[in-house]
């Protein structure tokens, strides 16, 4: 009860209170320490958690590029711009800047609707429609919605606020793919997250760079019947640590498809917020440790 009263409070002031590093910082560290239920130690950080919130806190790194990157119609223009990562793009069906463009907009089938400027929200079309009521509510709230103020991070401070259509990708059998979130620590991969029926029974496994299943989760169950291990496994490594040599720390999230296509979801730099409960909670400071020996700290 305690937690939700004051993750309430927290919430409440990110949307009163001005902007800004001092106002940032104190809203992350305070609700970082009642979600997390241990004091972080910013100074010198001992868990995953504790580096994403020490990295969000003195960001090392370009953070004009991070936004860029964090934009998802952005993202693409940036990927194209080498030319082996071309391959890397999803499709583009189509990038609207108001809700007067989608409003009677018949999206094609098999396509998905997302917002380019906040984070895991969108709309699946199975079929030829448009939006209806409570869809266009929804579209509405988030290009009125300003994720740097409700989350604090800072590189979705100032985004353009649009949508894009992306055709829905699938996997060997016709379902939506799982995601494939690879953790890099000073370009070199720490661990793999992979994220199962993201839009139904969320569940979530972690693996070693050698594809063993890991005993903990973070925030979501832990599912614990494993995998076999991608075709492309190598050179998804590869592709993450490539596209994350310009930071100390981030996450990549790709799609491993059918034949050995690799695709780019996007770049989180602050995965979870810092903020997310690990089952058991040992494993928070051993990813930590983990993450420190790589960054040879």
């Amino acid at each position: 009860m305690r937690s939700r009263r004051i993750n309430g409070l927290v919430t409440k002031a990110k949307r009163l209170l001005p902007t800004g590093a001092p106002f940032d910082n104190s809203l992350n560290f305070i609700s970082a320490w009642n979600k997390l239920e241990y004091r972080p130690n910013l100074v010198k950080p001992r868990s995953l958690n504790e580096l994403i919130l020490a990295s969000k806190r003195r960001f090392r790194g370009d953070m004009d590029l991070a936004r860029r990157l964090t934009d998802k119609v952005e993202f693409k223009e940036w990927l194209r711009e080498t030319p082996e990562w071309n391959e890397l793009v999803v499709p583009t069906v189509g990038v609207y800047g108001s809700l007067d463009e989608v409003r009677d907009l018949v999206f094609p089938r098999d396509t998905i609707l997302k917002p380019t400027h906040l984070s895991g929200r969108a709309i699946l079309f199975g079929e030829a429609r448009v939006l209806d009521d409570g869809e266009l509510a929804k579209v509405e709230r988030w290009l009125e919605s300003d994720y740097y103020r409700t989350s604090r991070e800072p590189n979705y401070k100032g985004l353009r606020r649009r949508l894009i259509c992306e055709p829905l990708l699938r996997d060997e059998s016709g379902n939506v793919p799982m995601d494939f979130k690879f953790f890099i620590i000073e370009g070199r991969p720490l661990v793999v997250q992979v994220d199962l029926g993201r839009f139904e029974n969320h569940t979530r496994q972690f693996y070693s760079l050698e594809w063993r299943l890991l005993d903990f989760t973070l925030r979501y169950p832990r599912n614990p019947v494993p995998l076999e291990r991608p075709a492309q496994l190598s050179a998804a490594l590869d592709t993450a640590s490539a596209l994350a040599q310009d930071f100390s720390l981030c996450r990549v999230d790709l799609y491993l498809l059918p034949e050995g296509v690799i695709k780019a979801g996007e770049i989180t730099f602050f995965p979870g917020g810092g903020t997310e409960l690990s089952s058991p909670a040992s494993a928070d400071f051993e990813l930590g440790r983990l993450a420190r020996d790589l960054a040879g700290h």
